[in-house]
């Protein structure tokens, strides 16, 4: 096949994020390469469905080919696979990205948001580090804290889980600080628990640190804020323990915020920590209304 055709081929929806590895040290050395060496890189792998091919192994060097930043042949060899569904063009492609050994897991959430359409313009989004904040989201810890007997998160089919609340999420540019694991956590679960404009407001405010405080006592905003603050202070803001229970505690204070101040003073003012809402409700709720509830990758 022509280069110029190979590069062409749509990739593959599950490709990893490809400009990014196309800086991994062993493509610096395939630019000197020659010989067999040279000719082992003109060799790729796609796979035919219906009347779409695309590639399966290859996409970086398509890109480098593209870019004149990789030796580019005229022709490359190209072994094609014919499959009969969408789930056999995943499981080859899995066969083939396992033995690259160059992907990691926040590669899946970048091919998540493309099969979802989602270009993320914030940065937190953007960096990829979402595998904490969906573990918790959907099994209510990260992964350190699952037993081991567990299968992994599907992160490629968690982002498609929480495609809309990641896009309202993103509309607000949150910042690392205070979104970390637990609050984007938090945040994923209530946007789409309690789609409300007063759910997104909750989330943005704390984006823009703008809790308020009358006579000594927190609103639930600065008492979500205050949680973080404290967490930071105690060095254990990176600790996924401790992520898990920023999340419970944040989505208290979202559910006070929601109920509003005409409740009692002591329950939407607040002198005291907000204290960690329970999760498992919360989580079976949710997989009920995504329609996940027996879905072991999630």
């Amino acid at each position: 096949m022509p280069v110029e055709d190979w590069i062409a081929l749509p990739d593959h929806p599950h490709q990893r994020n490809t400009r990014r590895h196309a800086n991994a040290p062993h493509l610096k050395f395939a630019r000197r390469a020659g010989g067999a060496v040279a000719d082992h890189l003109s060799h790729t792998v796609a796979a035919r469905l219906g009347e779409t091919c695309y590639k399966v192994d290859g996409h970086t060097r398509a890109h480098l080919w593209a870019q004149g930043k990789l030796p580019r042949p005229e022709r490359v060899h190209v072994t094609l696979y014919r499959v009969a569904d969408r789930a056999e063009l995943d499981r080859l492609y899995a066969i083939f990205d396992s033995a690259s050994a160059a992907k990691n897991r926040n590669d899946e959430v970048f091919a998540g948001y493309r099969e979802c359409g989602i270009e993320p313009r914030s940065k937190r989004l953007r960096d990829g580090l979402l595998g904490d904040a969906l573990n918790i989201a959907l099994r209510g810890a990260a992964r350190t804290q699952q037993s081991r007997r567990r299968p992994e998160l599907d992160l490629f089919r968690a982002v498609a889980v929480f495609k809309d609340e990641l896009v309202l999420l993103d509309g607000i540019d949150p910042q690392p600080n205070p979104f970390y694991s637990g609050v984007v956590a938090a945040a994923l679960i209530g946007l789409a628990l309690y789609p409300t404009d007063r759910t997104l407001d909750f989330f943005d405010k704390m984006n823009r640190k703008e809790g308020n405080r009358k006579a000594g006592r927190s609103d639930p905003v600065d008492a979500a804020l205050t949680v973080v603050q404290e967490m930071m202070l105690a060095k254990a803001v990176v600790n996924a323990v401790r992520q898990a229970e920023i999340c419970a505690r944040t989505l208290r204070a979202l559910l006070t915020w929601i109920a509003g101040p005409d409740q009692r003073r002591n329950q939407y003012w607040l002198q005291c920590g907000i204290k960690a809402a329970d999760m498992e409700p919360i989580l079976d709720k949710l997989k009920k209304k995504k329609g996940i509830q027996e879905d072991p990758s999630l």
